[in-house]
């Protein structure tokens, strides 16, 4: 095996693919090796699906002096009574407003 065919992951993260695999339809009837590459966990740069499913993922770090930047948006999550990705979506949806027909992004 070559070692540039795999990815180091957290322990948080492999359990997330492991889940992911073990639940994904392919990985239970087809086992088309195919659509694994087309998975976010064997090209997360490039992915079509997880799983099968139709999603796309972000993960996202402060670190040193932007964590003040985290706590504030976790503060205002809990402030208005939402779970913290959902909030963050909410806060990206608010500041671009993208139009596909024009390609503009309004600011």
């Amino acid at each position: 095996s070559d070692p540039s065919d795999f990815m180091l992951l957290c322990g948080s993260c492999n359990r997330a693919k492991s889940w992911s695999c073990e639940h994904c339809r392919n990985w239970t009837d087809e086992k088309d090796e195919e659509i694994c590459m087309t998975c976010y966990w064997a090209t997360p740069q490039r992915h079509a699906h997880v799983a099968l499913r139709l999603v796309r993922r972000l993960d996202i770090t402060w670190i040193d002096t932007e964590v003040p930047e985290y706590e504030r948006l976790a503060t205002l999550a809990e402030h208005f009574q939402e779970d913290l990705p959902e909030f963050v979506k909410s806060v990206v949806r608010a500041r671009f407003d993208y139009d596909p027909q024009s390609k503009s992004t309004k600011r």
